[in-house]
């Protein structure tokens, strides 16, 4: 009988260890969950970090003078965001405005020099 309760007792903590562990990072991982803010994805070797883009739509309209920041994190976002709006191109204005467009709505992005 005692060696029952000796090899009871050790699969018994080997168990409630699996059980607080399991508890512990499923907690860190709700709280990272909820404070963590939207991300972006950069690329690198794509286009120089500060440089000015113009942006070419499908529709024909052209976005001259943005910084290409990099792509919404499409694992980042939480429910309740529809598909379409959560992988987007995202571009930031001379004046500190971000603008995001769709994806496949971007037919060229063109690096250039200066604003012209």
């Amino acid at each position: 009988m005692e060696t029952f309760h000796q090899v009871f007792g050790f699969v018994a903590a080997i168990c409630i260890g699996i059980i607080v562990l399991t508890a512990f990072f499923t907690g860190v991982g709700y709280f990272k969950n909820r404070t963590r803010g939207f991300e972006i994805v950069k690329l690198k070797g794509f286009i120089k970090d500060g440089k000015l883009v113009n942006v070419h739509l499908s529709s024909g309209m052209v976005y001259r003078g943005v910084r290409f920041i990099g792509f919404s994190d499409q694992s980042s976002t939480k429910g309740g965001v529809p598909f379409q709006l959560s992988q987007m191109v995202i571009c930031e204005t001379l004046k500190g405005a971000r603008v995001l467009f769709r994806p496949e709505a971007v037919r060229i992005i063109e690096e250039v020099e200066d604003v012209s």
